[in-house]
């Protein structure tokens, strides 16, 4: 249930957050749990109609894995 809300609390916000600015963008987020704190920073930008982002998250135990994506039309 903890990782279920503490998921749902950074999606949101970095959800709500990316909308501001679609051109380029950097949102990070910390939520502290039963286990410890954890941080997520996203980075994004569009340009000439392809899209890309990245996203690092750190557990509380200081396990650290990031993702990166393109999209382009």
């Amino acid at each position: 249930m903890t990782k279920f809300f503490l998921t749902s609390l950074v999606l949101g916000t970095l959800s709500v957050a990316a909308a501001a600015d679609a051109n380029a963008w950097t949102r990070w987020a910390t939520a502290t749990g039963p286990r410890g704190t954890s941080h997520v920073t996203a980075m994004g930008s569009c340009a000439n109609g392809s899209c890309t982002r990245s996203v690092t998250r750190t557990g509380p135990a200081g396990n650290t894995y990031t993702r990166t994506g393109t999209v382009s039309r």
